[in-house]
């Protein structure tokens, strides 16, 4: 699997990264994922509901707003997209 992860504010890329992972996709491996990939972006981790795992696997890729953050985000929102190899 492989993500890429992209912090937006202002409508311009912020900070982004290339996520790798040999773990098949999951809704446990899906937090897992998301939790290292913020941990990485330096970023807070999201409240992470199923639809936004319905989306990713649907639509390959998810968006998370200020809504979807208890801590303060200082962006305008997290897209994390699916890379098909």
């Amino acid at each position: 699997m492989k993500i890429w992860a992209r912090l937006i504010k202002d409508d311009k890329i912020s900070k982004d990264i290339l996520y790798y992972s040999s773990l098949k996709l999951s809704f446990g491996n899906y937090e897992l994922w998301l939790r290292d990939i913020c941990h990485q972006l330096d970023a807070p981790n999201p409240v992470l509901l199923d639809q936004h795992f319905k989306n990713f696997v649907n639509f390959h890729n998810t968006k998370f707003r200020h809504d979807d953050f208890i801590e303060t985000l200082d962006y305008d929102m997290l897209i994390i997209e699916d890379c098909k190899e």
